[in-house]
């Protein structure tokens, strides 16, 4: 999603303004990237799991159920990792989903049949640009190695979804 990308570089302009004016701020520059990135991270991977057990259940074609399941799976895996790397780094990690996501969740909760498989993966789509862009941003300029290793060995996998989401996207419209 551009917002994420647009907070980023907020963030990194905001950052930079204060670190012009103070030499001690300047190492918190990289620290505070690499938290928003866990945080935001974290928030769209609750999502993908949240929304790949509604689709492994609610699809209405073996295709939807199957990639929901294999998103719940896959991202769950992502997410553990994520969460070691958060008690590393001394962030705390929501356990619910922020009101924007939750508020897509019960959308796509609601629907059925076509409409619910055309906005689930419409939705994928969506969420995993905006994923892959964030992994893409946290591999090249994060300040922790291990996130910066974390976010570049996800990628392919990332990447991937995206491609299968897409391509799924194209087949039923």
């Amino acid at each position: 999603m551009k917002h994420i990308r647009e907070y980023f570089f907020a963030a990194a302009m905001m950052f930079a303004g204060i670190a012009c004016n103070d030499d001690t701020a300047s190492t918190d520059v990289p620290a505070e990237m690499d938290k928003q990135f866990i945080l935001s991270a974290s928030d769209a991977g609750l999502f993908e799991v949240n929304a790949g057990q509604v689709a492994s259940s609610k699809g209405t074609t073996s295709v939807i159920k199957g990639f929901g399941k294999q998103l719940l799976d896959k991202h769950t895996e992502i997410n553990q990792e994520l969460m070691k790397l958060a008690n590393n780094a001394n962030v705390d990690l929501a356990t619910t989903l922020p009101d924007a996501r939750q508020q897509q969740l019960d959308t796509l909760s609601g629907l059925t049949g076509m409409a619910f498989d055309t906005t689930y993966i419409k939705m994928m789509v969506s969420t995993h640009e905006e994923i892959v862009n964030l992994y893409e941003i946290q591999a090249a300029t994060g300040g922790n190695p291990d996130l910066k290793t974390f976010a570049s060995d996800k990628l392919s996998g990332l990447r991937a979804h995206l491609e299968t989401a897409k391509s799924i996207r194209d087949s039923i419209q």
